[in-house]
């Protein structure tokens, strides 16, 4: 005996698809948000309802803080770089050193640091060895503001016309930045790969729009004077070292050259612990440029050779003598060592360099 089952057809009819108002959900929750807000500021004491408003105001008082320093910084590296370019003192920059160009220096921070002592700090009658100490935010405002000044220097990037933007609300300007006159001094990173280019690579991480001039944030100026001038980008993630020594590096620039006055000893030694350790990283790397360099900020600069001869010779004893030279000379932009273990090879190699 057979049974028959009764099969149900599918109905041809397809449901439609409901589109979701984002715009009409956000209003009604923002009717929501503020029904519950009002509930609760109905129901705060009259002591806290107080602080509250207290606290209001001393946000705001940042903010507006935070907007004016924003439309300050962004002034100062236009007023430093255009408008009194052709007062600064670059002469100061180049002594000492064969160089007379900006554009031949090798940039690091420590020469970041140069030009923001000698030409900024000078211009303004400021002394350098004491400002850090008596007006450390003075020169903090300077100090990162310097690499912007040099990228304009070099490669005049800020557009004159329109030079700010005009923001509607609460929000700092912007400055007039040209993209076109810095893309052929793009140096990507060797680990990107071929297929991108150093333009597209830069444009990924500052100019997402790939606009050839566009309004930028002093914060992006900065990355990118940093990213041009010294090859310094944001550290990844993945990479943690980098993060580290930026931050290390970011907290000294910002004026922080001294031990602080509080436990000197440990400072000292977690000092001596990191160069040693840093110059391990740099030695099982293959990296020598990195204690070459350290070789030369040593001995180049005649204050710091000078002060660091009198340190060793603390040492002598009657017995031994400590006989220290400058170990390099620049000729032209560069370097070449100078070896003697006395006076007569010492004089007899600086007539033959």
């Amino acid at each position: 005996m057979f049974h028959v089952r009764k099969v149900k057809t599918m109905s041809t009819k397809t449901k439609e698809e409901k589109k979701v108002d984002v715009a009409l959900l956000k209003k009604q929750q923002q009717i929501l948000d503020a029904e519950q807000h009002k509930n609760l500021t109905k129901n705060l004491s009259v002591a806290d309802a107080k602080k509250l408003d207290e606290t209001d105001k001393i946000i705001s008082k940042v903010e507006t803080n935070l907007i004016d320093n924003e439309n300050s910084n962004l002034h100062i590296i236009k007023n430093l770089s255009v408008d009194l370019k052709e007062i600064l003192p670059l002469n100061k920059m180049y002594e000492g050193t064969d160089i007379k160009q900006l554009d031949k220096f090798k940039f690091n921070n420590s020469v970041m640091l140069k030009f923001t002592n000698k030409v900024l700090l000078f211009l303004f009658g400021k002394n350098a060895d004491t400002i850090q100490r008596d007006n450390p935010l003075y020169f903090k405002a300077l100090r990162d503001a310097t690499p912007s000044i040099i990228l304009e220097l070099i490669h005049g990037v800020i557009i004159s016309k329109d030079c700010f933007s005009s923001p509607a609300g609460r929000k700092p300007k912007m400055i007039n930045f040209n993209f076109n006159k810095i893309y052929r001094y793009v140096k990507k990173p060797k680990s990107v790969s071929d297929e991108i280019s150093a333009k597209d690579y830069f444009n990924s991480k500052f100019n997402k729009g790939g606009k050839p001039t566009d309004y930028i944030s002093f914060e992006l100026f900065n990355n990118i004077s940093k990213f041009i001038l010294m090859n310094v980008e944001q550290a990844e993630s993945d990479v943690p070292l980098l993060r580290k020594l930026n931050s290390i590096n970011e907290y000294i620039d910002a004026g922080n050259n001294y031990f602080a006055s509080e436990q000197v000893d440990k400072q000292v030694d977690a000092t001596k612990e990191c160069i040693t350790n840093l110059l391990d990283v740099a030695t099982n790397s293959k990296k020598f440029e990195i204690l070459f360099d350290a070789l030369i900020n040593l001995t180049d600069e005649s204050e710091t050779f000078k002060d660091f001869k009198k340190h060793i010779k603390s040492f002598e004893n009657k017995s031994v003598k400590i006989k220290m030279y400058q170990a390099v000379k620049f000729d032209g932009t560069k370097v070449k060592y100078l070896q003697a273990v006395d006076t007569p090879s010492l004089i007899k190699q600086l007539q033959n360099v």
